[in-house]
């Protein structure tokens, strides 16, 4: 979905990324949140802060932990 104003691509996967931001050294993350309702969306920011992720075959770790 490309950004003609920022110059800025983002690129959505099939499945929902879900990766733990504790081992990162960040003061801020943002979480792109598109078709969830107020439950999930309390339920997406509480996960976050906890620095747990989300399981299942609706989620994804994306490419992080692979080796190139």
């Amino acid at each position: 979905m490309p950004d003609n104003i920022q110059t800025v691509t983002t690129l959505f996967n099939s499945k929902t990324t879900s990766i733990s931001y504790k081992d990162f050294q960040v003061d801020y993350a943002r979480i792109d949140i598109l078709h969830e309702s107020i439950e999930e969306i309390n339920k997406i920011i509480q996960t976050v802060k906890q620095g747990k992720t989300f399981q299942g075959k609706d989620f994804t770790s994306g490419n992080l932990n692979r080796e190139i």
